[in-house]
């Protein structure tokens, strides 16, 4: 535990993606103003929830959800830098999370969760049926995703853009938009009638609209 000083201090130092609210009016100078997505979560009810987060960077959610009453929360991510700075906070804070090194390709070790965020990671890995997957195994009751959607709009063949498969709108409603990283990777992003039949009749997928960068989505298993 630092002291006061000390903490202060350490976060004036740190790089920081999330802005996070902490105790005693500290807060995080995040690159994005990530407090604002705070809101779309206040309808969750997390009270005596095991609540699982995908792609956690700093643990800004997971110190929420454990504000709110969850009765376990476990972080992932593959950032190292970032998962220290979750750690030092869970520290601070005296939150009492668990935080792991691990990918959306490793969750099958964790068993279920009554709660899954999964908040922009979908729309950056590579294998998404694979991720997709394994993130249904997690979901216990219930999960909320911010991911890209597809739409049907234009057709680019430059492949630094999106390209996006484009017959009549009426026409098609499985389709896809795919785009290539800076790295060289392909990125798909799914229609929703698509992303529906990827998690299958084991799932219901309700859309929230527009959330912080992407759509947000209820996903409820069905019972």
């Amino acid at each position: 535990m630092m002291s006061d000083k000390d903490y202060r201090e350490w976060i004036d130092k740190q790089e920081w993606y999330q802005t996070i609210e902490l105790n005693n009016g500290l807060i995080t100078k995040g690159k994005f103003p990530t407090n604002d997505r705070i809101r779309y979560l206040e309808d969750i009810d997390f009270k005596g929830k095991h609540v699982l987060d995908v792609g956690c960077n700093s643990g800004q959610y997971c110190l929420y959800a454990k504000k709110k009453g969850a009765l376990k929360v476990v972080g992932i991510d593959i950032d190292e830098m970032r998962l220290e700075q979750a750690k030092i906070l869970n520290d601070q804070e005296g939150a009492g999370i668990f935080f792991e090194k691990r990918s959306i390709y490793e969750l099958n070790e964790l068993g279920k969760f009554d709660i899954v965020l999964c908040i922009a990671v979908l729309t950056e890995i590579t294998d998404l049926s694979t991720g997709i997957d394994n993130l249904k195994n997690t979901i216990g009751d219930y999960a909320f995703l911010e991911m890209d959607i597809a739409r049907q709009h234009f057709l680019s063949i430059n492949p630094g853009r999106w390209i996006r498969n484009i017959i009549g709108r009426n026409q098609v409603r499985e389709y896809a938009e795919v785009r290539q990283t800076k790295r060289g990777d392909w990125i798909v992003s799914p229609s929703m009638v698509l992303l529906k039949k990827m998690f299958g009749p084991g799932f219901k997928l309700v859309e929230r609209g527009h959330g912080l960068r992407y759509q947000m989505i209820d996903v409820y298993r069905v019972k």
